[in-house]
């Protein structure tokens, strides 16, 4: 099948840690033509260790390039919407980071938008090609379990998960000052940066939609102003039970830590992130596990299957692996946290409508 050529928007953590590695991965499948960030250091950077061919300060610049057939956006979320329209509307097939978007609101606008220009959307939720969570999703499709009764999930993340990876770049400071994913102007915090991966799983165990959420947040670090620790219980309409705890910025002496229960009226399954050795670098910025950091049960080689499946599709012409209702559905469960964490109250889903919201 012929190789496909790739623009890059958003050359910062996500991208260097994770898509920029996959891409050159899959370069059978996958030429990276051109990336751009906002911050030329860091679109350089990403040209010099990925071998890019041109680098732009300005993502529409790269949105005008006739010889790009799909861009994987990389960005914060308050940027996906207004970037994923511009990207479908250039023809172009997009890949875009979770979460969906900021809004419901826009999540809606980006598939609307697709359809119209007849190109494949896909979010990025990286779980959902992860070999250990698919196992487990495989084994509840097979009713090895049973009914699915209860989905539980644990994720506790050192505040500096990615500081001690030496990636060539971090995350982009809008203001100047603090990084958008501690910036309350930016960002709802835990909702939206991991615990939407977990409503997404929740979803997809389940099996059904959800009918409400009830959640408590609290800002748990110092000199931390977003939300970075998040508890929840989510009622889906078949009965089953959702929960989950987020914890992100424990002291940096923590390990990381992913836990997955799923038990069922016949059964139960778990999958625990395995034990980090047998090699360790320890410092001020962090750990790191060189030997085995890519087998952390949120990793895996989830990147590579993520991007190489969607890259097939485009290629077979047949629907992208990940329908971006599930993204959207994932996204709206993460904003009722959010509202009910605020305002001290179970949320429906259905008060997370546009039109609800509108009238």
């Amino acid at each position: 099948m012929a190789k496909l050529r790739a623009g890059l928007i958003g050359t910062g953590t996500i991208a260097h840690s994770a898509h920029l590695p996959a891409i050159r991965y899959l370069h059978h499948d996958v030429e990276l033509v051109a990336v751009a960030d906002i911050r030329p250091d860091a679109a350089k950077a990403a040209v010099r260790d990925y071998g890019a061919e041109f680098w732009y300060s300005d993502y529409r610049d790269l949105l005008e390039r006739a010889d790009i057939d799909f861009v994987d956006i990389c960005s914060p979320e308050f940027l996906h919407c207004e970037q994923v329209v511009a990207a479908v509307e250039s023809g172009k097939h997009v890949l875009c980071e979770k979460p969906m978007a900021a809004s419901v609101a826009e999540a809606d606008e980006m598939i609307a938008a697709a359809k119209r220009s007849g190109v494949l959307l896909m979010i990025g939720h990286s779980r959902r090609f992860t070999d250990r969570y698919r196992h487990a999703w495989q084994a509840v499709a097979e009713g090895k379990i049973g009914a699915v009764q209860v989905i539980r999930e644990n994720e506790r993340r050192p505040a500096a998960m990615y500081s001690a990876l030496d990636l060539a770049t971090g995350y982009w400071s809008p203001g100047g000052e603090r990084p958008w994913i501690a910036d309350p102007e930016y960002t709802y915090g835990a909702a939206l940066t991991n615990a939407v991966h977990e409503m997404d799983l929740a979803r997809w165990f389940a099996g059904d939609d959800a009918v409400s959420v009830d959640a408590e947040s609290r800002i748990a670090g110092e000199g931390v102003e977003v939300a970075d620790f998040l508890s929840y219980v989510i009622q889906f309409r078949n009965g089953a039970i959702g929960a989950a705890e987020i914890v992100n910025n424990l002291p940096t002496s923590y390990p990381y830590f992913h836990m997955l229960e799923i038990y069922g009226t016949d059964g139960y399954v778990k999958a625990v992130d395995p034990e980090q050795s047998p090699y360790e670098i320890w410092r001020d910025a962090g750990m790191r596990y060189p030997a085995n950091f890519d087998q952390l049960l949120h990793i895996d080689n989830a990147y590579i299957r993520e991007i190489g499946w969607f890259v097939r599709a485009i290629q077979m012409g047949t629907p992208p692996p990940l329908d971006p209702w599930d993204a959207r559905q994932a996204l709206a469960l993460s904003l009722a946290a959010v509202e009910s964490s605020d305002s001290g109250r179970k949320v429906f889903l259905s008060e997370m409508e546009p039109d609800r919201g509108a009238g």
